[in-house]
């Protein structure tokens, strides 16, 4: 019988997105109906090939949400190949099977000058923003090895939040690049959690801050938190800091040590990863926005995977 089996592609990145629903606060609070950040994002078919956006600021719409979301460029881009570009060539003159090939994915997105929030309200600064994967599927079955791009990140390591009066705050937001590249697989990062020189060290990529030495609890087994179907929740953060004065009110999660709530803004998460055996996702910024604007936001999300199918 012929070898029918073939590598799926699926690679996605959206730059920007996300939903306004509310303006106003109490009594004053106006339903908005359909403020949608609607911009163009990259997406492959199952063949794979590349697919890209390019985002221009003049393409916010309705007016609602230019007035909460504003950015200078941003660009989307997914990309699923065929690593040997000669053997694919063969492939399709029937001398081998697209099952002897290894694929390539890459997705990322990238954004400039972003900044959130009503302009005389309280605001979220980012100068850059940049995520990215690189999945590599080999020709035998198992979990995709999915790498972290070195250029995920913000700039300078900094997300700057400024209040009411226009005063500057800044928060630190590094990047754990060689937790995620040193375990590349499903399996690498989920073994990983059963040492504890690995959750002593890095238990808050995993939100399993509780397992720090000498904290209660910390001889129990990890429990790791997962979705619905089985997938692994963490972030790609070091536990994130103010340099210097703290934005008044805010508070950092100390079990989620990626999450911050800033008053007049709202909670923002950052570097959120989801990892599945073939798949890892990844936000760089989400926002539940709350008071005096109410609605939810996304920046900087990809994901990427692959499979052979039967």
């Amino acid at each position: 019988m012929p070898d029918t089996r073939r590598h799926v592609f699926h690679g996605h990145a959206a730059a920007l997105s996300g939903r306004i629903v509310r303006m106003g606060e109490g009594k004053k609070a106006k339903f908005i109906k359909n403020a949608f950040i609607d911009l163009p994002a990259a997406a492959l078919p199952t063949a794979g090939g590349r697919s890209t956006a390019r985002i221009s600021p003049t393409q916010l719409e309705p007016s609602v949400v230019r007035s909460v979301v504003r950015f200078a460029s941003a660009a989307a881009s997914s990309e699923g190949v065929f690593e040997d570009a000669k053997g694919h060539f063969a492939v399709t003159l029937g001398e081998r099977a697209h099952s002897s090939l290894t694929t390539t994915t890459k997705v990322s997105a990238e954004v400039r000058g972003l900044d959130v929030g009503l302009k005389k309200g309280v605001r979220m600064v980012i100068r850059r923003l940049r995520s990215g994967f690189t999945a590599r599927q080999g020709t035998a079955v198992g979990d995709t090895s999915i790498r972290l791009d070195k250029t995920t990140g913000f700039d300078g390591n900094n997300v700057r939040f400024v209040d009411e009066r226009g005063r500057n705050y800044v928060l630190v937001v590094g990047i754990e690049y060689d937790v995620f590249n040193g375990h590349d697989t499903f399996s690498a990062i989920t073994a990983a959690a059963s040492d504890a020189t690995f959750l002593n060290q890095f238990g808050h990529v995993l939100h399993a801050s509780r397992f720090k030495a000498g904290a209660a609890g910390a001889s129990d087994p990890p429990v790791l938190v997962r979705t619905d179907d089985g997938a692994v929740q963490g972030t790609i953060v070091k536990p994130i800091k103010w340099k210097g004065p703290e934005f008044p009110g805010s508070s950092i999660d100390p079990d989620r040590t990626n999450v911050v709530t800033i008053p007049g803004f709202g909670t923002v998460y950052f570097g959120e990863i989801t990892l599945a055996p073939q798949m890892r996702r990844l936000t760089m910024v989400r926002v539940n926005l709350g008071s005096p604007i109410g609605g939810d936001f996304a920046s900087g999300d990809v994901m990427d995977n692959g499979s052979i199918s039967p």
